[in-house]
């Protein structure tokens, strides 16, 4: 089923045919003329475009995550990501939120993310759950130990698991390292990597 909330563009072209079709009416039966039937498709645009500022679709919330994460990791802030974090988290590596803030916290207490640049990003979602796949280039900080002791950038591919809390906020509640440079990995081999 058409979602207006999800394309409300569409309505731009419904206002021209709307336009079009007063127009026709008014040419053809000149004695139907009002002055407001002109307003019906000034109204219709109108609505375009007040559901596109004013009504934000699950997939702009999640685009919307997606990313502040992106940015505060690149600010250094652990804050902000552990907004986006359910309180039920969990991955193969970190068995709750706490565990991956403070992994978060020790990556990001000096300067480690100069850009993040997404190649790929699909987004399935199911209300109230969503899995976001997102491959991209991350390039390191030049004083960070991740290009000192890694490179200065590489591919890297994540899977995110997020759902709809009560209050209607999405939140991440998983996150799984998939791929770096096109090879498999997971979050343990990525830390024995590091170490």
């Amino acid at each position: 089923m058409y979602n207006i909330f999800e394309k409300p563009w569409m309505l731009l072209i419904v206002a021209v045919v709307v336009l079009f079709i007063i127009f026709i009416v008014r040419t053809f039966k000149p004695e139907k003329k009002r002055w407001w039937q002109l307003m019906i498709p000034f109204i219709i645009a109108v609505s375009a475009f007040a559901i596109d500022i004013f009504v934000e679709t699950d997939l702009e919330s999640i685009n919307r995550i997606i990313k502040s994460c992106i940015k505060a990791s690149k600010n250094e802030d652990a804050n902000t990501i552990g907004t986006f974090i359910a309180s039920d988290y969990h991955d193969s590596l970190h068995q709750d939120k706490k565990e991956l803030m403070i992994y978060c916290r020790t990556v990001l207490s000096e300067p480690a993310v100069k850009r993040f640049v997404i190649l790929n990003k699909s987004i399935k979602l199911s209300s109230p759950n969503a899995t976001v796949l997102l491959k991209g280039f991350l390039f390191f900080d030049e004083e960070s130990r991740f290009y000192k002791e890694l490179r200065p950038a590489m591919v890297v591919e994540f899977e995110l698991d997020l759902k709809k809390n009560s209050n209607k906020k999405w939140q991440i509640n998983r996150g799984e390292l998939l791929e770096i440079d096109n090879q498999p990995i997971d979050w343990d081999s990525f830390q024995e990597a590091l170490q």
